[in-house]
Formats: C-alpha cells, sequence, structure tokens
C-alpha cells in the first residue's frame, strides 16, 4: 500500500513538472517567434498558452504587443485592456494602450461621470480586486488587535488610541471589502467592448434593413448593453446606441 501510495505521488508531480516545463518552453518559444519579428505566429502560441494555463496581465500585454506590431490594431487594444483589467496599474500596457489608441479613427465625446462616482471609480483602481480583499483582512485583524488592547490596556491613553484605531481599522476593512467586491465583479462582468471589424454600421434595430444611425471602426471601446439573436446592442461614450452584429465585437 505505501509502495502504490509512493508511486502515485512519483506521477503526479512528474506530470505537474511536465505541464510546467511545457508551458515554459511554449512561453519561450513564443518570446523567441516575437523577438525574430514574427508577430502573427507570436500571438497564436500566447493564444494557446492563455487556453492551457490562463489569465495573466502579462501574457494579454504580451498578446497586445504581438497583435499591436502585426498590424491587428483591434486585437491589440483588446489585449491590453484585458491587461488592465485584471492590473489596473500595468504602467506598460496603459502606455502601450495609449498608442494604439491614437490610430483609432473614431473619436466619439465622452459624457461627464459625476465627481463622486469618478472618485470611487478611480479608488477602485488603485488595486486589483485580490489586493483590496488582502488589504481587507490585514485591516479586519488589526481591528481585532486594536480591540484586544483596548480591553486590557491599563493605561487611559492607550485606551483611547486603540479604541480609534480599531474603529479606523473597521472602516477601512469593510470599504476594501466594497472595492474588492466592485473589482471583481468589474472583471467577471465587464460590459465593454472592442470594435474588431476594421469598419462596421450599426443599425437602430437588429436587422439588416433597420436603419443606419453610425459608423464604427477597428479598435474603438464601447459598452455592450444587449446580445439579440447574432446582434449586439451597443453604447458609445456620448450616450448613442445602436446594434451591430455579435461577430463584430469581442467583449473585454
Amino acid at each position: 500500500m505505501k509502495t502504490m501510495k509512493r508511486n502515485q505521488f512519483f506521477w503526479i508531480f512528474f506530470l505537474v513538472a511536465f505541464a510546467l516545463s511545457a508551458q515554459e518552453t511554449t512561453l519561450q518559444k513564443a518570446d523567441a517567434l516575437y523577438a525574430k519579428g514574427d508577430y502573427i505566429e507570436a500571438a497564436e502560441q500566447y493564444e494557446m498558452i492563455a487556453q492551457i494555463q490562463g489569465e495573466s496581465p502579462k501574457l494579454y500585454y504580451n498578446l497586445g504587443n504581438a497583435y499591436y506590431r502585426s498590424g491587428d490594431l483591434g486585437k491589440a487594444i483588446l489585449n491590453y485592456n484585458r491587461a488592465l483589467l485584471f492590473s489596473p496599474h500595468y504602467d506598460d500596457a496603459r502606455f502601450n494602450l495609449r498608442i494604439a489608441q491614437q490610430k483609432v479613427v473614431d473619436n466619439v465625446d465622452v459624457t461627464t461621470t459625476f465627481f463622486l462616482v469618478q472618485w470611487v471609480n478611480d479608488l477602485g483602481d488603485l488595486l486589483s480586486s485580490n489586493q483590496w480583499a488582502v488589504l481587507s483582512l490585514v485591516s479586519f485583524l488589526l481591528m481585532l488587535i486594536m480591540a484586544l488592547l483596548y480591553l486590557f490596556a491599563r493605561y487611559r491613553h492607550w485606551r483611547k488610541v486603540s479604541f480609534n484605531v480599531a474603529i479606523f481599522m473597521l472602516f477601512l476593512s469593510l470599504i476594501s471589502v466594497g472595492l474588492a467586491e466592485k473589482q471583481s465583479h468589474k472583471v467577471m462582468n465587464s460590459t465593454a467592448g472592442i470594435i474588431m471589424d476594421k469598419s462596421i454600421t450599426a443599425k437602430d434595430s437588429p436587422s439588416l434593413n433597420a436603419k443606419d444611425m453610425f459608423v464604427l471602426h477597428e479598435g474603438t471601446k464601447v459598452t455592450i448593453r444587449n446580445d439579440i439573436s447574432g446582434w449586439t446592442e451597443v453604447e458609445l461614450p456620448d450616450g448613442n446606441a445602436g446594434f451591430i452584429p455579435s461577430t463584430s465585437i469581442e467583449k473585454i
């Protein structure tokens, strides 16, 4: 029985090591292709890695670079946005996204967001959902420590300090939980999308015979409102909305 368990452990260890080695080899191959200037093949390798090992900001950043170099503006902007979705302060991704967006044809006026909403959004983007969750846990533990210090401290000064710190840590923990949930929802239920076609005309209803509303171009970021029988209703930052074929857009 012990020999069987050892054999099972050996094979599990071997398979995990083999899988990690294969992933590393594939990543090295993709990096080598990119360095050689084979950007299309490099993008294919990065896509394969994403399917095998899952999502990561670095991988999306590499994909964005490969697609940008190969001239696929829509997918470049899509993957830079995905990198920032998982890591809001990924400066390299943000810089490259800004460069890529300069090539987007559409110049849509953005409606002003209420300053409190914008402030909360900016605050949430300071950290990822996992980082906010960790901060919430640490704050809660510190609150418990301060509460114990308040209960057992001999001096009034320390009781007062520990009470105030405990209240602050409780407040910080609750805020962090809320922001962690907000950022997690933002990642898991993203409503933003990127136009993939070079040019597409939005309709006023989900039909080819419907009235033309406006024209969108590759790389434009829109809000996805609804999906109806192969059509996607999108909304521009200026509030205009229309329907485009679902194949013309990819969700971030």
